[in-house]
């Protein structure tokens, strides 16, 4: 076979044969990671015959648009249809709100079909003799914090949703700590509270906790729901009392980590008997049992097959705990829409019921912990962290076969964190495929990611653009770029975004692309500007030049947080530990230095040990910047060191499990913290 020949068809596919590293040095792709990442994209090219076949395929542009009958547009811009008609053709239009238009099709390039700029955004109907077409119309641009706060700026906190206790939590927080924290941050005047992602993870495999893992993004994660924002509390506190729970649930819930394995089996066991009371005809619970009935009546076919593979995977686990990947269970069970399937749904209707309860409490309880942070004043609530992608094991991947990336996995080339790059081992959506469907998968993701809040960050957005993309089996040094179709992706979130009223950050640190934050900038989604990173040659870049459509951070979820940098608790003492507290002196300097020229400061920089000036200035500095959102971590915030994720470690380091001292609704009242949130705003009662 033709090496260029396979290099050509990997352009045409948006794969990238060569990439540059970060020595500057270009470097190609191998032959044989081309195949494989040309093959999941549905383009074999393992022997001559399949490599002129897929080339000549792409070479006969096949339009996805016509396959789909979907396409995209901007509003003000006139719209071009896979159809032959000429200027001068009626056309009807069904917009979204129902209102009918009769409009006059514009003379189009190459005879094209070709209508009338819309004036609203929307999924609109275009009605022709060959079919209906939808046509997604976006505006502009993202909502951004600047319209929903009339252009003054604001600032919210950010806390992972685990860490926040609350009394009878039973060791893992839930949204009752996030709207006890968000109740009280509103009264202090922010406008945000961002949480980790809450996506669903596995209930029958508890050690999978990472939240950057999820078997879906679709739905929720069930060990966070507030039974007692959905459920009378007197039911409640009769299930714990009749099950003896509550001392075990005082002891887990006084931990200072999360104890996965032990918390989350006593939390199913709470609520696998809220279920079964809630059906009890003695419950008084008539609303809500009515509520649920509604809910389960109505339940999605998506809902229905992630209850079903919640209940198989669990099923074939107690079978054979080697059985994880749905791809190794019995060859019936791994198709979704097998006899054999529905024959195991009836046949455990009410375990796939309970699932389905599981979502609603969860919906639930992420709903009222909206309605809390808006109700006491929030312009935007809760802002969701929606992750890259989803476990390929899991039950996206199983249920939406076609949609999903096999054999593929996101990461990243080397860079100087990380010599031999990343595998993330979460696979993601194939852009043929989205292309092919009309980009219903990505809609729904948005759509359920937007569901109850006010926002969303996207976790590593330059893959809207791009992703690194490893075969299986192979290296993080195998893989290769694969381009996504991004105007029409970011359509796409503007058009939601617009629709939910709701603002949109992009997770944009590290190596880009030349340009793409200025892309990001135009498409109304603010990047992240933290601290450690906006650094010049001798200093850091000034709190007045940091770009004013971003979010201002002081330090991320992956970094220490201030206090802990500056006492340096992530230097380890076994790896060259007296250069590394060498160059941080160094760099405790510089950064004071910085604080010094900003005004902030003055006299001799504290010892590693005298962290509370340091976080004040930091988060004074980040006050400076002409950004409209400062996002704060609650750890700085609190002016704690311990790190919630340390990127790279697994078992070796305690990642995803900290919790935070304190009632989650009573961590602000400290008098020193309520004086670093002054930095950054007025309480309500006072501004």
């Amino acid at each position: 076979m033709s090496d260029e020949t396979l290099r050509q068809l990997a352009a045409k596919a948006g794969v990238a044969p060569h990439w540059t590293d970060q020595t500057g040095a270009e470097r190609a792709v191998t032959p044989e990671s081309l195949r494989a990442i040309l093959s999941a994209l549905g383009l074999p090219a393992d022997s001559d015959s399949t490599l002129r076949n897929s080339l000549s395929m792409l070479e006969s542009g096949v339009n996805a648009a016509a396959t789909s009958r979907f396409t995209t547009a901007r509003v003000g811009q006139p719209v071009s249809l896979p159809l032959s008609a000429p200027g001068g053709t009626t056309v009807e239009i069904v917009l979204e709100g129902g209102a009918h238009r009769v409009v006059t099709s514009e003379e189009g390039y190459d005879g094209a079909l070709t209508l009338p700029a819309f004036a609203e955004p929307g999924y609109h109907i275009v009605r022709t003799s060959e079919g209906d077409f939808s046509i997604a119309t976006a505006p502009e641009r993202c909502i951004t914090f600047a319209d929903l706060n009339a252009g003054a700026p604001g600032w919210g906190l950010a806390a992972q949703t685990y860490s926040l206790r609350t009394a009878g939590d039973g060791g893992i927080g839930n949204f009752a700590g996030v709207a006890a924290l968000g109740r009280s941050a509103a009264r202090r005047g922010a406008d945000a509270l961002a949480i980790s992602p809450v996506h669903s993870l596995y209930g029958a495999e508890p050690a999978l906790f990472s939240p950057y893992s999820p078997s879906t993004r679709l739905f929720y994660n069930p060990l966070h729901a507030d039974p007692a924002a959905v459920l009378p509390g007197e039911l409640i506190q009769d299930v714990i009392a009749k099950l003896g729970l509550a001392d075990e649930m005082a002891k887990l819930g006084s931990l200072p980590q999360v104890d996965w394995l032990a918390a989350t089996a006593q939390r199913w066991t709470l609520l696998r008997a809220l279920f079964d009371a809630l059906h009890d005809p003695a419950c008084a619970a008539e609303a809500p049992r009515a509520d649920f009935e509604r809910h389960l009546a109505e339940a999605s076919p998506l809902l229905k097959a992630h209850a079903v593979f919640e209940v198989l995977h669990t099923a074939e686990l107690r079978r054979d705990p080697g059985l994880r990947n749905w791809r190794d269970w019995r060859l019936a069970y791994r198709d979704p829409d097998s006899p054999e399937v529905a024959a195991f749904a009836a046949e455990h209707q009410d375990e796939v019921a309970y699932q389905i309860f599981l979502q609603w409490l969860t919906g639930r309880s992420y709903g009222e912990a909206q309605r809390v942070c808006r109700e006491n004043g929030m312009n935007v609530g809760l802002i969701a962290d929606l992750a890259i992608g989803m476990d390929g094991s899991g039950s996206h991947a199983w249920s939406r076969q076609h949609e999903v990336l096999g054999g593929l996995s996101i990461g990243a080339p080397p860079d100087y964190y990380a010599a031999e790059g990343q595998n993330w081992a979460l696979t993601t959506f194939s852009p043929r495929g989205l292309a092919a469907s009309g980009f219903a998968p990505f809609i729904e993701t948005l759509r359920a990611s937007l569901r109850y809040v006010g926002g969303i960050r996207i976790d590593h957005v330059m893959g809207m653009s791009r992703l690194w993309l490893i075969p299986e089996g192979a290296g993080a040094l195998d893989g290769a770029y694969v381009s996504f179709p991004s105007e029409t992706l970011f359509r796409l979130i503007a058009l939601e975004s617009w629709r939910h009223s709701a603002i949109v950050i992009g997770e944009d640190l590290g190596t880009l692309p030349n340009g793409f934050r200025d892309d990001l900038r135009a498409q109304g989604v603010a990047g992240l500007r933290v601290l450690r990173f906006e650094k010049t040659e001798h200093s850091y870049v000034p709190p007045e030049q940091w770009d004013a459509g971003a979010v201002a951070l002081t330090t991320t979820h992956d970094l220490p947080p201030t206090a802990g940098w500056w006492a340096g608790t992530d230097i380890d003492p076994s790896d060259d530990g007296i250069d590394q507290d060498n160059l941080r002196a160094w760099d405790r300097g510089v950064l004071w230095g910085a604080f010094q020229n900003a005004g902030l400061v003055e006299g001799e920089r504290p010892g590693p040990d005298d962290t509370d000036p340091v976080v004040d200035a930091a988060i004074r500095y980040i006050a400076r910047t002409p950004c409209t959102l400062k996002m704060l971590p609650i750890e700085d915030a609190l002016g704690i060191r311990t790190q919630p994720n340390v990127p790279g470690t697994t078992t070796e380091k305690p990642n995803w499990r900290h919790r935070l001292d304190g009632e989650a609704g009573q961590l602000l009242d400290d008098a020193t913290v309520q004086a670093r949130l002054r930095h950054l705003g007025l309480p309500r009662e006072e501004a």
